[in-house]
């Protein structure tokens, strides 16, 4: 398995991805959707946007096959510093539990601390959710409550998830935590 920064050739399927993780999702939190779906032309169009607007985009491959991958925003300020947000992370369902989502995750982490002033990572994930039990099996702190509302109005509580120290330095304060 592959993981690696997105290239433009990559973005058809991304959005071919980003389609079944909207249903997946529709069928989790309908609230938090319109039902509307668009199209996977329509979704590559809003991921090339969103790459010119500063976002990032990571995916995972298999047999030269793209089973996975995470977007993230461009460069915010926010909690009183800089930061991105995790917008979404996805796998396909027959690939997961093989270490995809944590392989993104960690390439995005490392990503971002390769920066002069690296920012904070954040995401996003409905209470008890299994994109929260991913989050937390990650090792992400749970920041706060928030909700997110969807276009008929209904609300979702969920928890905004961080990780605050760089990849390399949680690893050795790991180390060192088991030292003792």
């Amino acid at each position: 398995m592959a993981v690696r920064r997105a290239t433009l050739a990559d973005v058809a399927a991304v959005a071919r991805l980003t389609v079944a993780a909207n249903r997946e999702a529709q069928r989790d939190l309908p609230a938090l959707h319109d039902d509307e779906e668009l199209s996977s032309p329509e979704l590559a169009l809003r991921l090339l946007e969103d790459l010119d607007d500063g976002n990032l985009l990571y995916v995972t491959e298999r047999e030269g096959r793209i089973v996975g991958f995470a977007q993230v925003t461009g460069l915010m300020v926010g909690d009183g510093g800089h930061l991105v947000e995790l917008r979404r992370l996805y796998v396909m369902p027959e690939q997961r539990r093989r270490g995809a989502g944590r392989q993104l995750l960690e390439l995005v982490r490392q990503d971002l601390a390769q920066r002069p002033n690296p920012p904070a990572l954040r995401a996003w994930a409905p209470t008890g959710s299994a994109a929260a039990g991913f989050l937390e099996l990650a090792e992400a702190i749970a920041a706060r409550q928030r909700w997110k509302v969807g276009p008929g109005g209904i609300a979702i509580r969920g928890v905004v998830y961080g990780w605050t120290a760089r990849p390399a330095d949680a690893a050795r304060g790991k180390r060192a935590a088991l030292a003792k």
